[in-house]
């Protein structure tokens, strides 16, 4: 929806797209860092349920994950929408819902069926790699050339657009139902990673997890703090919470990100050792086997010896 903004100068371009006053710098990098953890979330999802369905086992992710989680994305949409948050964040907490629920049917499904799946090839194909660059090609496009076509628009016939609607003001009983929601799910979200960070170390392993999964949840877990606390000084209490809810989950994610380090470090060095032992073995063997000959070449000749004598 095209509109205009009373304080100028503002981006036309975010008013012609999302229907947005972005008129400082602040809000400006607000929104981008916003979108970029829009799109790291989804970057961070999609391998996780791709690398599942593959396998056609869950076992990678923790069941206390996975309920924490999900808690707190419930707690998040409520509070997010109550308190009339960003429209970033609005955006990003529906893509949890539906996300949410895709994981918990692939998690249920093939944990609990009794059934034995055969894992297929989790190796990126050139026809799925089409697949993904199209539509991406395809979504920007459309994105750009209507946003190219309102902005010549909205900078040339400003006067005839309305102003973009104002954000209504939170009533004090929403505002004390949306921060309890909202710490709520800060401390799912908190309780959340230290399951899967558990689960690795008795493992001693992150296999089934999914790399892109956790840089991509690092990254859109600072981006939106950035984008949270960016956007104004004011109401700092009623950003707090959900600059808790993605700054220390973003500290636990650089915790699995040196798991994966540690974990796959350790296995090559284990490969190795094993290689070696082998060797070592090896080698052995063939000492034990040029020693028995030795004997039995020895055994020969006294004998010879022997009967020459005899």
């Amino acid at each position: 929806m095209i509109c205009k903004c009373a304080n100028k100068p503002y981006n036309m371009l975010i008013a012609t797209v999302f229907g947005l006053c972005i008129d400082n710098s602040l809000k400006l990098a607000s929104f981008w860092f916003g979108w970029i953890s829009v799109v790291c979330w989804f970057i961070a999802y999609f391998p996780q349920i791709r690398l599942t369905f593959l396998l056609k086992k869950s076992e990678a992710l923790s069941t206390s994950f996975l309920i924490f989680w999900i808690v707190g994305d419930i707690c998040n949409v409520s509070a997010v929408f109550i308190l009339n948050s960003l429209f970033t964040q609005k955006v990003l907490v529906s893509f949890y819902i539906i996300t949410d629920t895709v994981l918990i049917i692939e998690h249920v499904f093939f944990t609990c069926s009794k059934k034995k799946y055969m894992p297929q090839n989790t190796k990126v194909s050139c026809l799925e790699w089409t697949i993904y660059v199209v539509f991406l090609v395809y979504i920007f496009n459309d994105m750009f050339i209507y946003g190219a076509v309102g902005f010549v628009q909205l900078s040339q016939y400003e006067e005839k657009y309305d102003y973009c609607p104002v954000q209504p003001e939170v009533s004090e009983q929403s505002k004390v139902i949306g921060l309890i929601l909202a710490y709520i799910a800060a401390a799912c979200y908190i309780s959340a990673k230290p399951g899967q960070i558990v689960k690795n170390y008795k493992r001693k392993s992150v296999q089934g997890l999914s790399l892109g999964l956790v840089i991509s949840t690092c990254i859109g877990n600072v981006t939106q703090t950035l984008s949270v606390a960016l956007y104004n000084k004011e109401y700092i209490l009623q950003k707090l919470p959900f600059i808790i809810m993605y700054a220390i989950p973003a500290i636990f994610d650089f915790t699995i990100l040196y798991q994966f380090y540690a974990y796959q470090s350790g296995r090559k060095e284990r490969k190795y050792q094993k290689h070696d032992n082998q060797m070592m073995i090896a080698v052995e063997m063939d000492d034990i086997k040029s020693t028995d000959t030795l004997r039995h070449d020895r055994s020969h000749s006294l004998n010879d010896q022997s009967s020459e004598i005899k």
